[in-house]
């Protein structure tokens, strides 16, 4: 009752036939495109996706396109969106319209911050639209995700002036914790569009050391030079750094006036041009006495010694009042007031080897007649500098014998020993140094007499130092002069040259005897004339 039988399809394909009474049934074996059916309708996209990119070239009825998009929808309906976005590379490819439209999808269904990390940038380069939307989004949710983005996608492919204004308005609605990530972003894209000296304000805003990176990698000293102060109040050292660097770029007054309301900042940018070179900031150095005894006075006798630039009066009158005596000492010695100088050393210092040492460098008797003076009122002092006298080259029978009788030294007979002793030291270190210079004295001599006895050797190598020939082996010889240095001359050109020196010498007496003439001449003349003054003035 049953019959079977078979036959080749349109496509090739084999078919099966069973016939019965009843029915016919057709049949024939399931290829790539049924099995990509049955996926499909069982909902296995992500498998019937990976059969169909498998056998691509064998489907018929099913195309690769429309897979990838009906598993997209069905990610997208399942509500799976960081799938989705992760597949869109791959189902979307090289599709702009496909990945524009999905992208707005993303944005309707406010998960534009789970596909912008596949956005691609080129190949293909979607509408400066998108990546504008994408970066819009990010400025009110994700600031963070804003500067992510700002460093991974080319400046080309956003609309510039469109971002900075947003993000600028979203700045002016204050948003708190945001600000700091949001400010970066701005000044990230001012640097971008090189707005350079607005990206420069955003950053010391920021008190963001990546301005001295900036600063000094694309040389933008001339758009930070009226922010010396803010960029002082980041990082001084760094600030200081880059102002010796680019000395040539700018004036000593136009730091000097932004750090005027900060004197401790313009102390430190004084201190550092004072140290690169004492003559830059000598219009300040009036000013600097001042902040060196604000801020370092152990600085200031170092500033007082080195400049020439600063008002010894007014230097004195500010020392005085804060009681600055070594630097009193100092100003007062180099105004010519070693008497005054030497009082402070006396009464306010009490320091005896100083005013030893003082006296002894200014080499004026009169200043040793003071000291003595002075050292007599104070028997604690005198006490002190008969203590120290053998150590210096002091009278020290001037100041024995100018002590009162009646003078209570503490003791004083070792000190009398003292000196004594130290005088003694002083003579026989003289007389060992004297011997000393004898013996060397003798032994160069006894070298010298030895070197001149020595005899100078002349071969046929040697040659004439006035002429340049050879001394020896000539066809005509003569007589030669041979001189203690080791020199040898013809006697030819010896006589020559004795004989030109004197001509020399004759010339240049003949001329200075010339000109003593015409100088006796003219005075005499000066004065004949002034004596014709005298007379008509006198008749007159």
């Amino acid at each position: 009752d049953y019959w079977l039988s078979t036959t080749v399809g349109p496509q090739n394909e084999a078919l099966y036939y069973i016939v019965s009474p009843k029915d016919v049934v057709v049949a024939r074996p399931r290829d790539e495109d049924d099995h990509v059916t049955w996926l499909i309708n069982h909902e296995l996209y992500e498998e019937a996706l990976e059969a169909a990119e498998k056998y691509q070239r064998r489907l018929k009825s099913h195309k690769i396109f429309e897979i990838r998009e009906n598993y997209l929808n069905h990610l997208v309906d399942v509500g799976e969106y960081p799938k989705a976005a992760s597949f869109c590379p791959r189902l979307l490819a090289k599709n702009k319209k496909m990945w524009e439209s999905w992208i707005y999808f993303f944005a309707e269904k406010k998960h534009l911050s789970t596909i912008a990390p596949y956005i691609p940038v080129k190949d293909p380069k979607l509408s400066k639209k998108i990546y504008d939307l994408v970066l819009n989004h990010l400025i009110y949710t994700s600031p963070k995700g804003l500067l992510k983005y700002l460093h991974v996608w080319p400046v080309g492919v956003y609309t510039m002036q469109h971002t900075i204004s947003a993000v600028i308005d979203r700045l002016n609605q204050k948003v708190g914790d945001q600000s700091p990530d949001l400010m970066r972003a701005l000044g990230e894209l001012y640097m971008v569009d090189k707005q350079f000296e607005k990206a420069i304000q955003v950053y010391l805003e920021l008190k963001s050391e990546e301005v001295f990176v900036y600063v000094k990698d694309l040389d933008l000293f001339s758009h930070v030079k009226g922010c010396v102060q803010q960029m002082m109040e980041l990082d001084v050292e760094r600030t200081l750094q880059l102002l010796l660097e680019n000395l040539h770029r700018f004036t000593v007054r136009e730091v000097a006036e932004q750090l005027e309301d900060t004197p401790k900042l313009l102390h430190r940018f004084l201190h550092t041009l004072f140290e690169k070179d004492p003559h830059l900031g000598a219009e300040y150095h009036n000013k600097q006495v001042e902040l060196y005894a604000l801020y370092e006075p152990v600085l200031l006798l170092n500033f007082l010694r080195s400049s020439n630039f600063y008002d010894l009066e007014e230097a004195l009158k500010l020392c005085k009042t804060r009681k600055l005596y070594n630097e009193m000492v100092f100003i007062l010695n180099r105004m010519g007031s070693a008497s005054d100088a030497l009082m402070i050393i006396i009464y306010k210092l009490q320091d005896v080897k100083r005013a030893i040492e003082f006296v002894e460098s200014s080499n004026d008797d009169e200043l040793w007649e003071v000291l003595i003076k002075h050292s007599l009122e104070s028997k604690l002092f005198l006490s002190d500098l008969l203590g120290h006298v053998g150590d210096h080259y002091v009278d020290s029978l001037k100041l024995v014998t100018q002590i009162p009788e009646e003078k209570e030294i503490p003791n004083l007979k070792q000190k009398i020993i003292n000196i004594f002793t130290d005088q003694q030291l002083q003579i026989s270190v003289q007389e060992g140094c004297v011997g000393i210079l004898e013996s060397d004295c003798i032994k160069l001599h006894s070298s010298l007499v030895r070197k001149s006895r020595g005899a100078i050797p002349v071969d046929t190598f040697t040659q004439c130092c006035l002429c340049g020939r050879y001394v020896v082996g000539t066809l005509s010889p003569e007589a030669i002069y041979v001189y203690t240095d080791g020199r040898v001359a013809h006697r030819s050109c010896f006589r020559k040259s004795e004989a030109s020196k004197a001509i020399e010498r004759k010339a240049q007496e003949e001329a200075a005897a010339k000109t003593a003439a015409l100088e006796a001449e003219a005075e005499d003349r000066s004065r004949r004339e002034e004596r014709r003054r005298r007379i008509g003035n006198a008749n007159y």
